[in-house]
């Protein structure tokens, strides 16, 4: 009996080191978890990601509105609105990084911010047909009639011929009738 005791005493004790271990493995593992976070989602990763082409290149428009974009779709709106307009103050001139604060405030229903982005653009750049096509659109979806007609005006001065330019057309023959704009 006595040796059957101190082989179940030494079993138990063997037991319990094994459970302590076992217990402090797992909790060590949920402490590293909380501490440095689980696996980022797709979104978390988008930022990550742009953050990093940001950190190599920190003035170039094109990688700031790329994270601008993530940050937004990361639900991180007042960030993504700043990096793209620090985008639109790096490159003035270009299009693109002020497309892209537009798409962001319409996103976020400031449409009354992203017409003054795009009178903005269109003073500086007075020869960038699309930027007029855009403004136009917005002015019209907004009841901004006056502004919409100027808009679509430039824009035709600017791109005369195809496809789109009939479409602006018959936009601004619908403003100019009777019940336009409304």
């Amino acid at each position: 009996m006595l040796l059957d005791e101190k082989r179940t005493k030494r079993i138990v004790r063997i037991v319990a080191i094994l459970t302590s271990i076992a217990f402090a493995g797992v909790g060590a593992i949920v402490i590293a978890l909380v501490i440095f976070g689980g696996t980022p989602t797709a979104s978390e990763q988008a930022v990550k990601d742009a953050r990093a082409r940001v950190e190599t290149a920190p003035n170039d428009p094109d990688a700031l509105s790329n994270l601008a974009g993530a940050l937004r779709a990361d639900g991180k709106v007042d960030e993504a609105v700043t990096t793209a307009q620090k985008a639109v103050q790096i490159a003035p001139r270009r299009y693109d990084p002020t497309r892209a604060l537009v798409a962001i405030l319409i996103q976020e229903g400031r449409r009354g911010e992203a017409i003054t982005a795009l009178q903005e653009f269109t003073a500086r750049n007075p020869k960038e047909p699309d930027a007029f096509l855009q403004l136009g659109q917005l002015a019209q979806q907004a009841g901004r009639t006056p502004l919409a007609r100027l808009s679509y005006q430039a824009y035709l001065r600017l791109n005369p011929q195809g496809a789109t330019p009939d479409s602006v057309r018959q936009a601004l023959d619908d403003l100019n009738s009777p019940n336009g704009g409304q």
